[in-house]
């Protein structure tokens, strides 16, 4: 049985990133002290945290201390191993089943798991040495995509892709450093995103789903809701959201990727357990933030009704924008949401984060960033 974390208990956050932070922001609103594990003492989450720890690896004795110390904990994905979240999850309340252990440091497990709940995925194929490629590319064919099948592994980002055959002593170096998946490479028309929250009690918020926009190497990538797809592709994306959140018994945050081909046919890429970056668009645009939602997943409250506060909105990255330009608006607005932050150890003007335009339609919140010269002059 789940367990219930009153005000007052400890949540756990393992990672530095601004989703950690903002999880922890919440965290605090709600009543709860944090506990924070990092790498590097300079990070978003550090203001927000009631005690941080700085280790140097993310090691078994680093673990257990921290999990001795906190009451319910959360990863962010991509940094510990199936062992570590085992060792997790003898000392303090995990909230992941094994199966959701499994599929979030597993990519082959992940993609077996989706392919049995009869949801379309992009053909894979288990590889552990250059002779499996070989194999794998007769029916998959080129291009296709290799990835480490673990995801903490340094290298586990640094996917390959191979065009031909003149690719393979790259694949093999990659091979060289464990298990590899090797997938299928899907010509898309567009990249969508759904996020699902599901508490202990079974309750589901599912957000609207969101489209990742790449804007080029110098503007890098925009979130952008709602997205713009067929109502019946949408219709499809929030049924496989409910599906897996409900078949995985999820307590959380599930953030699905999908790939969609210009005839309308819905992939699965991946089904990332734990929080999303991307998600930070919520803030200011809904009712209820994906953070404020995780937390209360977490530690075992109930969810309240999801409503729209805008009809659009498009979150930006401060990296790509002039930051007084930014400056100026967070004076000025109410309606936009920011998701701001200045490390301890940086400038008093070195601000991280991102910033949520919105407005009736994304032509209007287009409009509202071009009036305010908010994007950086390329």
């Amino acid at each position: 049985m789940p367990e219930k974390h009153y005000p007052g208990e400890t949540v756990g956050i393992i990672g530095s990133s601004i989703a950690s932070a903002l999880l922890a922001q919440a965290a605090g609103k709600l009543g709860y002290r944090v506990a924070s594990l990092v790498l590097t003492d300079n990070n978003p989450v550090r203001q927000f945290a009631s005690w941080q720890t700085v280790t140097t690896s993310y090691n078994e004795q680093a673990l257990r201390h921290f999990a001795e110390r906190v009451d319910v904990v959360m990863s962010e994905t991509g940094l510990l191993s199936n062992r570590d979240f085992q060792v997790l999850a003898e000392l303090t309340d995990l909230t992941l089943s094994d199966d959701l252990i499994a599929i979030t440091t597993d990519r082959l497990i992940e993609k077996a798991y989706i392919d049995s709940a009869k949801c379309l995925v992009t053909p894979f194929s288990m590889i552990t040495d250059l002779a499996d490629v070989k194999e794998a590319v007769e029916y998959i064919g080129f291009p296709c995509v290799l990835k480490s099948t673990q995801r903490h592994l340094p290298d586990s980002h640094n996917h390959v892709v191979l065009y031909s055959e003149e690719d393979y002593p790259t694949a093999e170096k990659k091979i060289f450093n464990g298990t590899c998946i090797l997938e299928a490479w899907i010509p898309t028309e567009k990249k969508a995103t759904l996020t699902v929250v599901r508490n202990e009690r079974g309750e589901l918020l599912i957000y609207p789903v969101f489209e990742m926009i790449q804007k080029g190497d110098q503007l890098g990538t925009q979130v952008r809701y709602p997205a713009m797809l067929d109502e019946m592709v949408e219709l499809e994306i929030n049924r496989l959201g409910q599906l897996l959140a409900e078949s995985l018994d999820l307590i959380g945050s599930l953030t699905i990727e999908f790939f969609i081909t210009s005839a309308g046919v819905v992939y699965i890429n991946e089904a990332s357990i734990g929080l999303s970056e991307e998600a930070i668009f919520t803030i200011g645009s809904m009712s209820l933030s994906h953070f404020e939602a995780s937390v209360r997943a977490l530690v075992g409250l109930p969810l309240p009704n999801l409503l729209p506060v805008s009809a659009a909105a498009i979150a930006i990255p401060v990296s790509q924008l002039e930051i007084e330009a930014v400056k100026t608006q967070y004076m000025l607005r109410t309606d936009w949401g920011f998701a701001l932050f200045n490390p301890v150890g940086n400038e008093t003007g070195d601000i991280i984060g991102q910033v949520i335009v919105t407005g009736d339609s994304l032509a209007n919140c287009e409009r509202q960033i071009e009036l305010t010269e908010l994007l950086k002059q390329t």
